[in-house]
């Protein structure tokens, strides 16, 4: 069975410009850190900044720590490191500003010395967007990518953007498809995209049969998008036995979305480890670009 709302919102004549000066995301933070996919991060950083006339911020943290040497005499890194380290910060910086000051955006450059995390939150409290990539910010966290983007949207209060595997520059006008299965994170992760979704040439809300105790009702989505004068459409699936995960890059893909909203860690973190879980399936192998929040 599958069943379809529609929630009609009165027609508007506004322009790409006018809708991009009414959004509220002005504010991206961008980490910068070393490894594979730097320059296509910032290509999806910068096509957001364009489009929605934002300031992105760009985040370089050093990470001493990660370098640490203990001996006899307690810890301590090395001048040769520290040089090392502040040479490839400058490097880093001198290239990414030269890039930067060709693009027509408004952008500031930051660096600092200490761990990655603490850094991260502090900045993304005053921003409305946060740019990841998909693959870990080595050296300092030597786990596994899932294990560090899965404490980020645990402690994050801020709309967190991880860039898909095959991820181009980013069309913030383009189609969004909110993974919606009643739970607190994914109503927090829907209000707290709002920004993002006004822009959207289409909302499509997915969810799937399943009566779950204390779960919101899969209409208020809609009726809540509509609220703020965005058009949506929601599609109930059946219950299967295909995961949610699959159920949402499938249908993403056939209704060609540009991203996919959806609230991260509806139980808990072990459970999630154990057990497996939509956020965990998603952040470790998504074609689209994810928002997520919780």
């Amino acid at each position: 069975m599958r069943e379809e709302l529609v929630i009609d919102r009165p027609s508007q004549d506004k322009t790409l410009a006018a809708v991009a000066a009414s959004t509220t995301v002005k504010s991206i933070l961008f980490p910068v850190h070393l490894g594979e996919g730097l320059e296509q991060r910032l290509q999806v950083a910068l096509s957001i900044a364009r489009s929605l006339e934002a300031h992105l911020h760009l985040l370089h943290v050093t990470p001493l720590q990660a370098y640490n040497v203990i001996d006899a005499y307690g810890a301590f890194v090395s001048g040769e490191i520290v040089e090392a380290l502040q040479k490839e910060a400058e490097e880093m910086r001198a290239r990414l500003e030269v890039q930067l000051a060709k693009e027509d955006v408004s952008w500031d450059y930051e660096e600092v010395t200490g761990e990655l995390m603490p850094h991260l939150l502090y900045c993304a409290a005053l921003s409305d967007l946060v740019v990841v990539g998909r693959e870990r910010p080595a050296p300092e966290f030597s786990g596994p990518a899932i294990s560090f983007f899965g404490d980020l949207l645990h402690r994050l209060r801020t709309p967190l953007l991880i860039i898909g595997d095959n991820s181009g520059p980013f069309d913030a006008f383009g189609k969004a498809v909110v993974a919606w299965n009643g739970s607190y994170e994914a109503a927090n992760a829907l209000r707290a995209s709002l920004g993002l979704l006004k822009c959207a040439s289409e909302v499509r809300v997915l969810t799937v049969e399943e009566e779950k105790p204390g779960t919101f009702p899969s209409t208020r989505a809609v009726e809540y998008l509509s609220r703020h004068g965005i058009h949506a459409e929601l599609t109930v699936r059946p219950h299967t036995s295909v995961t949610f995960a699959e159920h949402l890059i499938t249908y993403a893909m056939a209704n060609d979305a540009a991203y996919v909203v959806m609230g991260g860690y509806g139980h808990s973190r072990a459970g999630e480890y154990f057990f497996g879980g939509t956020t965990r399936d998603l952040l470790a192998d998504c074609p689209f670009p994810l928002v997520m929040a919780r």
